[in-house]
């Protein structure tokens, strides 16, 4: 069962939230906390890194520390909030306003929402169209994301509370004019940037035992060789279901390494109940992002890989090295492709360490450090895609390290690797003839929220939720 982490500031009673985790007060705020490492400090300010979920002095900043290119931070003072997003907004942080009341409040859990609203004085409502896209807007009327690259502080004045947004330059903007036109290079760029984020991860933490995921593809397998290279304790994790799976690709590299793969088989039930567990620690419906998390969710609820293995994912990869492009007819139309998936990714939290921390796991997605994102958003089109093979640049790169089939292996997208995103959307079709599966994951989603409102935040049945989800959507 997971038993998720998060925080919530706000500066009026939160009397639900009371009811499950008493809050610290800081003057006129009041602070929740679930599952947050560390104490509060005794002084102010102190501050929430969001990423992590742990509490640290914030030594007399102004703004998070832990807001640096790649730390989303809450801190908390006597008379103040400040909230800070990253570039790429990984781990949304949430806020709803009363403004009529000048009541405010920050959270990190959309799932929150529910307890936090009548609070407000707000209802609590799923918006039946769903959000917009591309907009900070959640599945909850009345709660949006704080927008990404912002500082937001809510600040205490004589005549009630007041809040104000500062938006940094979005770096994508100056990322459209490559200059990494040798595609060999550019790939051997990429490969040693990557390096330099496993050996970040792994620094200091030489007893430390990792894990990767791995397909037999050349995201994961970029990974795990690099892991490899770096002489950590390393087990491969290769998941199949009964649809298929890529257990003889895995395998291959495994060989190459002298690494035993360790094979996973997940029943049709446990990528069921793994639907409302995706749902649930992201926060979004959109079919093709829960689909992509159903893997990921379903093994970080298993005990196949240990807890305290350092989990190393290929996730990202697609997104910035043209894994899945459409096609195109000019440079110019890729880039845009490119720059468009990224940019997307600041509203469906895929790549957020919530999900993962609910489970106790640590996680880490190389492929989607900034130095990596922009060293790949400096690399020419042609060099991505040549000859209709798409991460070009990567597989001459790997070409050298790894045999020649296993570098230039055939694209399988994370979800349809075994065949997963076919057979789950073939059961929702025998559940719910006829019933489009974004309502399925919706009616998931609003019977989610109705566990919430009553104070079931994590102990629940997730084939429950499936099922009852389908009924609803059948409806």
């Amino acid at each position: 069962m997971a038993a998720s982490r998060w925080a919530a500031v706000g500066n009026c009673d939160l009397a639900p939230l009371e009811r499950i985790r008493p809050a610290v007060h800081v003057g006129d705020l009041r602070v929740h906390t679930s599952g947050v490492a560390g104490d509060s400090p005794r002084t102010t300010p102190w501050e929430i890194d969001v990423r992590t979920m742990a509490v640290r002095s914030a030594n007399g900043g102004t703004t998070p520390a832990t807001a640096e290119a790649d730390r989303a931070g809450i801190l908390v003072d006597e008379d103040r909030v400040v909230v800070r997003t990253t570039a790429l907004n990984e781990d949304a942080i949430y806020v709803a306003f009363n403004r009529s009341q000048g009541k405010l409040v920050y959270f990190t859990d959309l799932f929150l929402a529910p307890l936090i609203l009548p609070a407000l004085g707000l209802p609590v409502e799923v918006r039946p169209e769903g959000p917009q896209p591309r907009s900070d807007e959640t599945a909850l009327l009345h709660v949006n994301r704080v927008p990404f690259g912002a500082v937001q502080e809510g600040r205490r004045l004589r005549d009630g509370w007041t809040v104000r947004t500062t938006l940094a330059d979005d770096p994508l903007r100056h990322l459209r004019r490559p200059g990494r036109t040798d595609a060999l290079q550019a790939g051997e760029d990429q490969v040693g940037a990557l390096q330099e984020q496993i050996r970040s991860v792994a620094r200091d933490r030489p007893r430390d035992r990792f894990a990767t995921l791995l397909s037999g593809g050349i995201d994961s397998g970029t990974v795990t060789l690099l892991a490899a290279s770096e002489r950590l304790a390393l087990t491969p994790y290769s998941a199949g279901t009964p649809w298929g799976d890529e257990f003889d690709d895995a395998a291959e590299l495994g060989d190459h390494l002298g690494l035993s793969v360790r094979r996973v088989e997940l029943s049709e039930e446990r990528i069921l109940a793994a639907v409302p567990q995706a749902i649930r620690g992201l926060g979004v419906t959109e079919p093709e992002v829960v689909e992509v998390a159903l893997t990921a969710t379903a093994l970080y609820d298993g005990t196949e890989i240990p807890r305290d293995e350092v989990l190393l994912t290929g996730y990202g990869s697609d997104l910035i090295n043209a894994g899945l492009y459409r096609p195109f007819s000019t440079p110019e139309e890729l880039i845009d492709q490119t720059i468009t998936a990224i940019h997307q990714t600041r509203f469906t939290n895929e790549l957020s360490s919530r999900l993962p921390l609910a489970y106790g796991r640590e996680v880490h997605h190389p492929f989607w450090a900034w130095p990596v994102i922009e060293i790949a958003l400096d690399t020419a089109p042609d060099c991505k895609v040549r000859d209709g093979r798409e991460k070009f640049h990567l597989r001459q790169a790997m070409s050298r390290r790894v045999p020649h089939d296993i570098a230039w292996r055939r694209k399988i997208a994370v979800h349809h690797g075994g065949g997963l995103q076919r057979g789950v959307v073939k059961r929702l079709e025998t559940d719910a003839p006829g019933v489009d599966r974004a309502a399925i994951y919706l009616a998931c989603f609003r019977e989610l929220v109705n566990l919430a409102r009553d104070g079931s935040i994590d102990d629940w049945d997730p084939l429950q939720v499936y099922e009852r989800g389908i009924a609803d959507a059948r409806r």
